[in-house]
Parts: structure tokens; sequence; C-alpha cells
């Protein structure tokens, strides 16, 4: 495998090979997320700098990309627009990779542009970043995505190794061709019944047809194979929610966050499903996601919890929250507080 498939399969990493779950409170989305990287923030400004600094080699200006990817910012978002103009190939392609955190509608805004880039590697890979959100297109867009599907297709078909196939089912499944997607699955579980993301693959194909009990099985036959791995805890517990089974969707992702560990979103969840059936274990996730991330949402939750719980860290927690959110963010847990 050349270096430029090597970076479209790296694609297939960010988006399909790894994880095909988007972080829904809901957490009945057809995705399953990623144990988060850990860089630091001055490390990813770094990273912004180096990527639009054209004094940089452009392997060096792409492989800078490739790191933003996991960290959407402001100023990541500003080092891949511009980087999706610039002349290199490469870095065009790295900008691609690293705009997959971003929202469709801003992904679409700016890649659609390249899906007519004088380069097949740059159009093959923003066809994959674009087509998982197919459902979510208008009629014209889907209607544009007719030929760069088809090239990106044949790109894959081309290829002799197992994750072009895997992402070339993915790529099927996102344009809702769920039969030929199941087909290469099973062809990749009977090379490969020990690879996970096969098995998460096929939950969330029979997950976007509504056959939820069929995709419970299938996780079951993947955690009997590989019982110490987290996402498939993780994609069970997302389709026990679909089907109503909230105890044991709790008890699924618990599994998920014990294995993972440093996996904030996995604590935030099982504070969310835990919350009826257990309180302190709901407080005491919250708490966990909070002190994994930092993040302000994460933040958020925790002092929502404690609103809601009359804890006695509440007011800590809304002194510490204020320092970020705006007033109005504090005003309504305030409103909550006094209820």
């Amino acid at each position: 495998m050349n270096q430029q498939q090597n970076v479209l399969l790296s694609q297939a990493d960010i988006g399909a090979g790894a994880s095909d779950s988007t972080k829904s409170q809901q957490a009945v989305s057809d995705k399953a997320s990623m144990t988060p990287s850990t860089a630091s923030a001055e490390q990813v400004q770094q990273w912004v700098y180096i990527a639009q600094d054209k004094r940089q080699t452009a392997q060096v200006r792409a492989k800078a990309l490739r790191q933003l990817a996991p960290y959407p910012s402001q100023n990541s978002l500003v080092a891949v627009a511009r980087s999706l103009q610039d002349d290199s190939d490469l870095v065009r392609e790295a900008a691609v990779i690293a705009a997959e955190p971003y929202q469709f509608a801003h992904r679409w805004r700016m890649l659609s542009p390249l899906l007519q880039d004088q380069s097949q590697q740059v159009r093959v890979t923003t066809t994959a970043n674009l087509i998982r959100d197919f459902g979510k297109m208008t009629p014209d867009q889907q209607q544009s995505m007719t030929v760069p599907f088809e090239e990106l297709k044949n790109y894959l078909k081309a290829q002799t190794n197992p994750k072009s196939m895997l992402l070339l089912a993915d790529v099927y499944r996102w344009h809702q061709d769920w039969d030929k997607a199941q087909s290469l699955y099973e062809q990749l579980l009977k090379s490969e019944p020990q690879n996970v993301q096969v098995w998460l693959s096929v939950a969330d194909n029979l997950r976007a047809q509504d056959e939820d009990s069929q995709a419970l099985d299938a996780l079951n036959k993947a955690i009997a194979l590989q019982p110490n791995e987290a996402n498939l805890y993780y994609s069970k517990a997302l389709t026990l929610v679909r089907l109503e089974q909230k105890e044991k969707a709790a008890k699924a992702i618990e599994q998920a966050a014990q294995m993972a560990q440093t996996n904030s979103y996995f604590w935030y969840l099982n504070g969310v499903l835990q919350e009826p059936l257990d309180i302190e274990k709901s407080v005491t996730s919250f708490e966990q996601a909070y002190l994994i991330s930092g993040a302000p949402e994460q933040l958020y939750a925790v002092c929502d919890i404690y609103v809601r719980t009359q804890n006695s860290k509440t007011q800590a927690c809304l002194t510490e929250l204020g320092k970020i959110a705006p007033d109005y963010v504090i005003e309504q847990l305030e409103a909550k507080r006094k209820k």
C-alpha cells in the first residue's frame, strides 16, 4: 500500500475504522466513541501553528493537521480552512481529515468544493468524510454525491486489504445500501472474527434499520470473543436504550466506562443512565467525566446534577462554572435550585 492509500485509511481510522459514534446525549446514535487523546493545549496550539507555517515541508504540515483531528477548536478550524486551499495535495487531504470533528453543515461548506479537486486522493478522502452524513443531506446534496460515491467505491474495490474492505462496507452503510454493507461485513467476520470494529459496524448497520434485537445478538457474540473491549459494551448500551432496557443499558455503559477508564464521555453517559437507578453512582460518574476532560460541558453536567440533588458542593460548582459560562447559564441553574 502506498503512502496516499495509507492517508485515506487514516480517514477510516478517524471515522469508520475507529468508531462510528456521535456523542448524542440521548445515546441512540449510530456511532461508537474512542478513548480521547490527551495532548496539552500547548501541543495542540503548536500543531495549529505548524499546519499554517509554509516554511515547513508539506509532509510536516500534513502530519500536524492529522494530529489536530481529535482536537476541534476555533484555532484548529482556522488552520483547517486555510489548509484546504493549499497548493499541496498532501496538505489539502490532511486538512480534510482534520475537518472530521466539525458539524456536517460546516464540513459541507468547507469540503464540498474538493469533491472536484484535481487530485483523486483528495477527492476520495473528501467523499469518505462527507458520505457518512448522507442521511442528513438535502436531495441536491445527495445528488451531487453520485459521481464522487462511484469514484470512492471503485477506488476501494481496487484495494486488496481488509481496512479498505471495511471502509467500503461502511461507505455502503452510510449510503443506506444496507444489504451490500451487510454482505461485506459477513465476509470480514469470516476472515477476521476478532476484529472489534467489524462487529461494531455490523451493529450500526442493523440499528440503522431498526433491527435492534439482531444488533444486540451480534454484540453479545462479539463480547464473547472480546470480553475486555470497552467499545462493544458502549455499543451494547446504545442498543439496549433503543430496546428500552434501561437497567441493562446502565450496566453495559458502566462496564464500558470502567474498562476504558479515561474516556470522559463513557463516564458522562454512565451518569445519564445511572441517574434514575442510583443517584450516587450518577453523581460520581459526572464528577469523574469532568475530572478526566476538564471540559465546560462536563462541568455544567456536574453542576446540573448538584442543583437537582441539592448537593452541598452546588455553590462551589456554580462559582467555578461562572468563570467560563455566560450569565444566563448560571441564572438557569439558579432557577432550578430555587424550585
